[in-house]
């Protein structure tokens, strides 16, 4: 059966800056790939055929972008003057979201089972199911945590149910989660709100969340180190997305078994034949690397970029549309539509 999505779009990205002073953080590339297609991509995986995409921050830029996107029914929900947060968007969406319903942060790497999660809220007395994640960090994103039978027992510090013992300390709340529309009767009509402190700290006192731990992907691109870190781990196959950004390149070079391996065709950009790409390295469709330039390792040249003569990158990302200059030498550095950031590391 078909089923619907809420996706979170519409945060100010605050920490991103300056990237998202250009591009809201949702549109931001991984190797070529946006974040919110990313997670257009899990909905599908999961025949989730239509979505409301909520946007604020640069929200034209959003809507520009799902105008243009072919693979799913999208509502692109703008929430002006001000921001409503998770709770306050998806009352405004209510009208929109069927009975059940999956929501998906659009800022964050992951391949959750939505299916699953979906399929928890048909269970009796079930208002929500939170896909939970074991981490050492656990304590720093808020602990959550279900009890032996899946029910979550503790929301931080904000709620837990009655008599549950022996909860772990190790997991937290990845914000990918399914809901029934009623959860929602615990949200103020209009405003700003948040769903956690809204509807969830009524229904887990009474035992109505239940949760399923997560054993594969979440990443949080929360910051132009983790931003770049992303990068990197998707070129080493380091993480597994609905999407492999892989099948995107017009050409690359990337490690199999220990060995670089070619791939794409080169026919698809503008490669001088003094140019030199070292494994693994990530080229778009129509980008331009001109002659001596060095695309080091951990190097991605988006759709329509430009790699001037002579220049040498190593770890830096340069985003579609834009050009490196001749001669530059940029190791751990993000090429965007505003200008070159070094990124310090964590």
């Amino acid at each position: 059966m078909a089923a619907r999505a809420f996706v979170l779009a519409a945060g100010f990205g605050t920490r991103m800056r300056p990237l998202t002073e250009h591009r809201p953080k949702p549109l931001l590339p991984v190797c070529g790939v946006t974040v919110l297609e990313q997670a257009l991509g899990l909905c599908a995986q999961h025949r989730i055929t239509s979505a409301v995409v909520n946007a604020h921050h640069l929200s034209s830029a959003i809507q520009r972008w799902c105008d243009a996107y072919t693979g799913m029914d999208i509502h692109v929900q703008v929430e002006r003057p001000e921001i409503l947060g998770t709770g306050g968007g998806m009352q405004h969406a209510r009208p929109r979201l069927d009975e059940a319903f999956a929501v998906v942060n659009g800022d964050v790497l992951v391949d959750g089972d939505l299916g699953a999660l979906l399929a928890d809220c048909a269970g009796p007395g079930v208002s929500a199911s939170m896909l939970l994640r074991r981490s050492p960090d656990a304590a720093i994103h808020g602990i959550v945590a279900m009890d032996a039978a899946g029910v979550v027992a503790r929301l931080t510090s904000l709620a837990r149910l009655e008599g549950a013992t022996d909860l772990p300390e190790d997991t937290h709340f990845t914000g990918i989660h399914a809901l029934r529309r009623e959860a929602l009767d615990h949200v103020p009509p209009q405003g700003f709100s948040c769903i956690v402190r809204s509807a969830y700290v009524h229904l887990i006192p009474q035992g109505r969340v239940v949760g399923r731990l997560h054993p594969g992907t979440w990443l949080d691109v929360g910051n132009p180190a983790v931003y770049l870190e992303a990068n990197r781990a998707v070129m080493d196959g380091a993480i597994r997305l609905p999407l492999d950004p892989w099948e995107r390149a017009a050409f690359g070079v990337r490690h199999d078994e220990g060995q670089a391996r070619r791939l794409g065709d080169a026919a698809r950009c503008d490669l001088a034949s003094g140019a030199r790409m070292d494994a693994p390295c990530w080229i778009g469709a129509g980008a331009t690397v001109q002659a001596d330039a060095v695309l080091g390792p951990y190097t991605v040249v988006g759709d329509g970029a430009v790699v001037g003569a002579g220049a040498r990158l190593s770890n830096t990302i340069v985003w579609d549309g834009c050009t490196v200059p001749a001669g530059a030498q940029l190791e751990g550095c993000v090429v965007h539509d505003g200008g070159v950031l070094r990124v310090a590391r964590p």
